[in-house]
C-alpha cells in the first residue's frame, strides 16, 4: 500500500507537469496534436509510439499512440489518431478521425486546414485501494465517454513549417461530481520548426512547441537537432522548468524511421527520486515519400 500511496501523492505533480497527454518525440505523431498534418507525408504513413514515464517504478504511467495518415485525391488528407494513457488506476483512450484540405499558396508554400472528430473513453477503479473509512463514497468505479472535436492549420515550405491547433474543443468530465482536471481542459498548441543547411551533409533542425491549457501555466519545448545526410538526427530539447530530453532518430530507408527519447526531470521532488522516461517511436511510409510540391504552371501565351 505504501507504493500506491506514494504514487497517489505524486499524482498532482504529474498532472501539473504533463497537462494533456504528450510525447517528447511529438513530430512522430503530429496528427495527434494537429489534424491538418494528415496527408503531408505521402500516400500512406503509419506511426507507433510508446512512452514509459517514471520507468524505474512499478505501475508507472504509460502512453501508447498510433496514427495513420493518407494523401487522397482532390487535395484531401485522411487519417486516424489513437492515444491510450494509463496512470495508476486511471485509463484513458482517445480515438479520432482526421481530415485535412491542402491549399497551394505559391510555388513552395502549402497550407493545410484540418478538423478532427471522435471521442475519449475514461475509466478508473479505486475500489482496490485501502481506505480508513468504511464504505468510502469516493471509492467508486468511474466510466465515461466524452465526444471530441478539434481544428488545426499547418503551413510548410522547403525551409520551415508552422502548426497551430486546438485538438480538443470540448472539455472532458470524468464524473458529474468531479471538477474538470488539468488534463481534461482545452489546450492550444503552437509549433514551428525549420532546416538550416550547414553543408551538403549536415542540417540543423530547430523546433519549438508551445502549449497553453485553460487556467494552466503555459509550457514550451525548445529543441535543436543535427541531421546527417537525412539518415540520422540527434539532439536535445528543454521543457520549461520540467524536463531535459535527449532525442535521436534513424531513417533506415525512405520507408522506415525509428526514434528514441530519454527524459530526465528538473523538478526537485522528482529529480531527487532519479525518475526517468523512455520513449520509442516507429514510422512506416508506403507509396510516395511526400505529396507533390506545387509546380509553377507554364504560361500558355508564351
Amino acid at each position: 500500500m505504501k507504493k500506491y500511496l506514494f504514487l497517489f501523492l505524486l499524482f498532482p505533480l504529474w498532472t501539473f507537469a504533463q497537462q494533456d497527454a504528450y510525447l517528447s518525440n511529438y513530430q512522430f505523431q503530429m496528427s495527434l496534436l494537429n489534424p491538418a498534418y494528415v496527408g503531408t507525408e505521402g500516400q500512406h504513413s503509419f506511426s507507433l509510439s510508446s512512452r514509459n514515464q517514471w520507468a524505474q517504478m512499478e505501475d508507472s504511467p504509460k502512453t501508447v499512440a498510433f496514427t495513420y495518415s493518407s494523401e487522397r485525391e482532390k487535395n484531401v488528407g485522411l487519417g486516424i489518431s489513437v492515444i491510450s494513457d494509463q496512470i495508476f488506476i486511471e485509463k484513458q483512450t482517445q480515438v479520432n478521425i482526421d481530415f485535412s484540405y491542402k491549399l497551394t499558396l505559391s510555388n513552395d508554400a502549402l497550407l493545410y486546414l484540418g478538423i478532427k472528430a471522435g471521442g475519449n473513453s475514461y475509466s478508473a477503479n479505486p475500489i482496490a485501494l485501502d481506505s480508513y473509512i468504511a464504505n468510502d463514497p469516493a471509492k467508486k468505479a468511474l466510466s465515461r465517454f466524452n465526444p471530441n472535436f478539434g481544428i488545426g492549420a499547418y503551413y510548410k515550405t522547403e525551409a520551415f513549417w508552422v502548426s497551430a491547433s486546438i485538438p480538443r474543443l470540448i472539455e472532458s468530465k470524468r464524473d458529474d461530481d468531479i471538477s474538470v482536471m488539468a488534463r481534461d481542459r482545452i489546450h492550444l498548441y503552437f509549433a514551428a520548426g525549420g532546416s538550416i543547411s550547414i553543408n551538403e551533409k549536415i542540417n540543423l533542425l530547430p523546433s519549438l512547441i508551445y502549449r497553453k491549457g485553460k487556467g494552466i501555466d503555459a509550457v514550451s519545448d525548445i529543441g535543436l537537432k543535427a541531421a546527417y545526410m537525412n539518415k540520422f538526427e540527434g539532439g536535445f530539447a528543454y521543457r520549461t522548468n520540467a524536463i531535459w530530453s535527449i532525442q535521436a532518430s534513424f531513417h533506415i530507408n525512405s520507408m522506415i524511421s525509428i526514434g528514441y527519447a530519454y527524459d530526465t526531470y528538473l523538478e526537485n521532488q522528482l529529480s531527487g527520486l532519479n525518475l526517468k522516461a523512455h520513449e520509442i517511436g516507429l514510422r512506416f511510409k508506403l507509396g510516395n515519400n511526400a505529396p507533390e510540391e506545387p509546380v509553377e504552371k507554364e504560361n500558355p501565351e508564351e
